[in-house]
């Protein structure tokens, strides 16, 4: 993976880094699940899933053209549905989350509160992980405009959303997000904006987080789903999802 010189582009990142950084450290004094959700990350379902992404995303890396695939879907109508899916799932999805949280907050709905804050605290580690490998690997993008490459944020955050949906709204709303963030997956390479890599990794890593998330409520509010890994006495290895 080619590395870059930093650039205007890399101080900015670094700062948002420092946001990051602090960000997280304020949200852990005032919540002890924030400080949960990163522990999580190190057990047993998530670490095998960023495993996975990183298996999965090195082999499309050995294998993709160092071109891109920018325009593989057809133009009509996937052009307009891209720069949507640009839009929503990119700046306003961590604004809508924390917007959620506080009406949930404000209205007294301890489920729509706790939807919100769970999609705060996958969203908080999914973005704080990509920009720091962002920063770390400096791929330059397809479509050549930064060194913001690998790997997708879009990916990871629409991947953490439909994780934290499912989890606290089941597959009626759990499939349809987890549609939305395969689309968005194909979009960020449709638009050359990244490789069948970045995005392989970013939805390891949002899937990851949003599993740690849903990892601090075991009440599981309104009938989503657990996650869990059985060993038998033959030491096989059975993942769970109920």
């Amino acid at each position: 993976m080619k590395l870059s010189q930093p650039s205007g582009n890399s101080t900015k990142n670094r700062f948002l880094i420092a946001v990051f950084v602090c960000s997280t450290a304020i949200a852990g004094e005032l919540t002890d699940n924030t400080l949960e959700t990163g522990r999580n990350l190190f057990s047993a379902v998530p670490a095998s899933v960023l495993a996975a992404g990183a298996a999965g995303s090195f082999f499309a890396y050995r294998t993709e053209d160092p071109e891109g695939y920018s325009g593989f879907m057809p133009e009509s109508p996937f052009n307009t549905l891209d720069r949507v899916d640009d839009f929503l799932f990119g700046k306003a999805l961590p604004v809508s989350s924390a917007v959620v949280w506080i009406a949930g907050k404000a209205a007294g709905s301890d489920d729509l509160e706790a939807t919100g804050e769970e999609l705060c605290r996958g969203l908080l580690y999914s973005y704080g992980i990509t920009l720091i490998a962002k920063v770390s690997t400096g791929r330059t993008r397809p479509d050549g405009t930064d060194t913001t490459s690998f790997p997708s944020g879009h990916a990871a955050g629409t991947s953490c959303a439909a994780v934290v949906l499912w989890h606290r709204y089941g597959p009626e709303v759990g499939i349809p997000a987890a549609a939305v963030a395969v689309y968005t997956c194909l979009s960020r390479v449709n638009l050359g904006r990244h490789f069948p890599s970045d995005v392989l990794m970013g939805a390891a890593v949002g899937t990851a987080c949003g599993i740690a998330a849903s990892m601090v409520d075991n009440d599981h509010p309104a009938g989503g789903v657990k996650f869990s890994l059985s060993i038998d006495t033959e030491g096989r290895i059975t993942p769970g999802l109920w």
